[in-house]
């Protein structure tokens, strides 16, 4: 009986402890940084570029309101880069002094060399998938030749452009360029005045009746036959965009992520 107890005991303490880690929060050791907007903890830029970057991201974050946040790793813990970037967010952005809950996150992970862009809580609605997508078809490339600096630059740039665009908003849609409406209204106009040259070259005076012999026509016969029925079926969109709810229960939204 002592020793069924003790194997019991035993039992539920092991399962206490599986219980435990698997709800522990993922740790990350985050080194000091001298900027809270740029965390280069795989050490890709320089002292003087991390400065430039650092002054560029504090403008564009207190004039959106939003952190723009650039990290760099050389190490993800064995974590995906989705859940990496979230508990790095939950740490050591969400409600702490010095940042916006507001967030757009771009990690860099050297480790498998692969990299994405996240927008936390309200920064998602204007940083959706689409538009990260936009920004990560920049510095992608920029990666790959080893800019580090570039593929930052343009990411604060851009984060900042989007960041001042109403949700939905497409500003590459061809509809919204300057010169395609242009060349639409010259389109219009032009038909229009053909229209009316058409038109200017004196009045017809035949119509349907002119040559009916009222006399003599009338309707013989009328058929309605009925032959077949067609439907069109039509694929319904499939829900592209990426996101979800980090540790702490903030929503995001992220790009389709990309090697390098």
């Amino acid at each position: 009986m002592k020793t069924l107890r003790k194997s019991l005991l035993s039992r539920i303490v092991f399962l206490i402890c599986f219980v435990v880690a698997s709800i522990h929060p993922l740790q990350i050791s985050a080194e000091d940084s001298s900027s809270p907007y740029i965390i280069d903890l795989a050490d890709l830029l320089s002292d003087a570029e991390e400065t430039e970057l650092a002054s560029l991201a504090e403008k564009y974050s207190e004039k959106k309101s939003v952190s723009i946040v650039v990290l760099t790793t050389a190490d993800t813990e064995g974590y995906s880069r989705t859940d990496y970037a979230g508990a790095y967010y939950d740490q050591y952005i969400h409600d702490t002094d010095g940042y916006q809950n507001d967030c757009v996150l771009f990690l860099v992970d050297m480790q498998s060399r692969k990299t994405n862009i996240f927008a936390y809580e309200n920064a998602n609605e204007r940083l959706d998938t689409r538009r990260c997508d936009k920004i990560l078809d920049l510095t992608t490339p920029k990666l790959h030749d080893g800019d580090y600096k570039g593929a930052c630059k343009t990411y604060i740039q851009k984060a900042n452009y989007y960041l001042g665009l109403k949700p939905g908003y497409d500003p590459d849609n061809i509809f919204f360029k300057l010169w395609f409406q242009l060349l639409i209204a010259v389109v219009i106009g032009a038909v229009v005045v053909g229209i009316m040259v058409f038109n200017s070259g004196g009045k017809v005076t035949t119509n349907s009746g002119t040559y009916l012999d009222q006399g003599h026509s009338k309707l013989t016969g009328c058929f309605d036959n009925y032959i077949r029925t067609t439907r069109t079926r039509t694929k319904k969109p499939d829900n592209n965009n990426s996101g979800g709810k980090t540790g702490v229960g903030s929503s995001f939204s992220s790009g389709h992520e990309r090697g390098f």
